[in-house]
């Protein structure tokens, strides 16, 4: 079985990826930990360190969401009809959902790497030391969490467990934060830890910055037991589908009389649409020549809008 720690800057930073996808590292982790693909070691300082932080985030990854979302509806939104309905604050709902989760995971599918005295005086050595993660700035935080990982793994005997962070203190410098330090290599390698470095949504100049990329496919390639999340989405897809074709020929709509003749073709390319991070202006155009064309168009259109949160 493969064990996981996400560092707390990862779990900060998932808040808000791909939120018009499905197919996100967000829904791909929650999918792997809450139905025990790997096991998610969560350090008590962890915890805490997710407790303290997320409410400061939250209202920073609404506004990062607030400004990607409205630009897919800002063609839309100037029709007096679709601007009535449109009510970006729904995102607040949507982002509190993703730290309820996340909390949900953190204490009821996670093991928790226990603290105690001794790691925290081995981490105050450290710290003096400047040991690292100490070598950059002040580490204590990350190296409690660091012997905290470590002390449970041995205690556990686990053989194989990654540790990914956001955090470069872990590198050899600020800037070579892909590799671990070597003062740190034979630490992680006698415990049975891998260190993966994340990536920083931020710094999209460094051409090996992959937010997130290099994590899950080291994953896939430690397990080849665990499934795939995109397969199992597009299982999840072909069911949606056909249960929705049959309620369709079985149960009318009661707001649509008589839905446009190739209504059901045509929905297909509004679901490809709104999947898109950045629909081009010809298929916004598409979209609203479809509401303008059949009032069944305009309500499936709101429906999947309504779905994610954002009407």
């Amino acid at each position: 079985m493969l064990h996981i720690t996400l560092d707390t800057c990862v779990w900060l930073g998932l808040l808000t990826v791909d939120f018009n996808n499905e197919d996100n590292y967000f829904e791909e982790i929650c999918f792997l930990i809450e139905n025990k693909y790997v096991i998610h070691i969560a350090p008590s300082n962890i915890i805490e360190e997710w407790n303290r932080n997320k409410s400061d985030n939250k209202e920073n990854a609404v506004k990062e969401l607030k400004d990607k979302h409205r630009d897919l509806l800002n063609f839309l939104k100037n029709d007096s009809t679709i601007s009535a309905i449109y009510q970006p604050d729904k995102i607040k709902e949507v982002i509190q959902k993703r730290i309820e989760r996340i909390d949900l995971i953190l204490n009821a599918f996670s093991e928790r790497a226990i603290l105690n005295e001794d790691i925290l005086i081995e981490a105050g050595n450290r710290n003096l030391a400047k040991f690292p993660p100490n070598h950059i700035k002040d580490g204590y935080k990350d190296t409690v969490n660091m012997l905290s990982l470590i002390n449970h793994i041995k205690t556990k005997e686990y053989d194989n467990c990654l540790f990914t962070t956001i955090d470069g203190d872990f590198g050899i410098t600020a800037k070579e934060k892909y590799n671990l330090h070597n003062l740190l290599v034979k630490e992680f390698k006698d415990s049975n830890l891998h260190y993966i470095y994340f990536g920083n949504k931020k710094n999209i100049t460094d051409d090996r910055n992959n937010f997130g990329a290099v994590f899950f496919s080291q994953i896939k390639k430690e397990d080849s037991s665990i499934p795939s999340f995109q397969d199992y989405l597009k299982n999840k897809i072909q069911e949606e589908q056909s249960k929705t074709l049959a309620e369709k020929k079985s149960v009318p709509n009661i707001t649509i009389t008589s839905p446009d003749e190739d209504y059901l073709e045509n929905i297909k390319y509004i679901d490809i649409i709104i999947a898109r991070k950045t629909p081009t202006t010809f298929e916004l155009e598409l979209i609203k020549s479809l509401i303008k064309r059949h009032e069944s168009y305009k309500q499936y259109f709101f429906n999947k809008i309504g779905s994610n949160g954002l009407v």
